[in-house]
């Protein structure tokens, strides 16, 4: 069981694709169609063989699936995107236009508007400094 890392990201799924922003590092990261649909499930507690039962329903989900799925949940661990969580194993339900780019797990990482993303635009201000103030290291 795995839920998001609350401390370090945000997220959000806009038009079935997830967007995580690691407001620490000021990275993002984008997700494939199904790799969205399977972190949002992560997020709201489902378990990872719960959701490799119901991806397997679909006409043509690959025999390898289940390792595909756990080296991407290593994957969104590693990035420190999910944390392990206690929990009951909520149902997976994963939509069907999840499949429409096909069962390709896959996570982007994005460093383009790292600077921006780290810039806090709102609270930084100062007269003798101006705008942006950027976060030290």
């Amino acid at each position: 069981m795995y839920k998001l890392n609350e401390e370090k990201m945000f997220f959000d799924i806009a038009d079935g694709q997830a967007v995580v922003i690691n407001f620490v590092t000021g990275m993002y990261y984008g997700t494939s169609t199904l790799g969205s649909a399977v972190l949002e499930a992560l997020v709201k507690g489902a378990e990872p063989a719960l959701i490799a039962e119901e991806i397997r329903k679909a006409d043509g989900c690959p025999a390898d699936f289940e390792e595909q799925l756990k080296i991407f949940t290593d994957t969104l661990v590693e990035k420190e995107i999910i944390i392990p969580a206690e929990g009951n194993g909520e149902p997976a339900s994963i939509d069907a236009a999840a499949y429409s780019d096909g069962f390709e797990l896959t996570v982007d990482e994005f460093a383009e508007v790292q600077d921006l993303l780290l810039a806090d635009p709102v609270h930084d201000v100062n007269v003798e400094q101006g705008w942006p103030i950027m976060k030290e290291e």
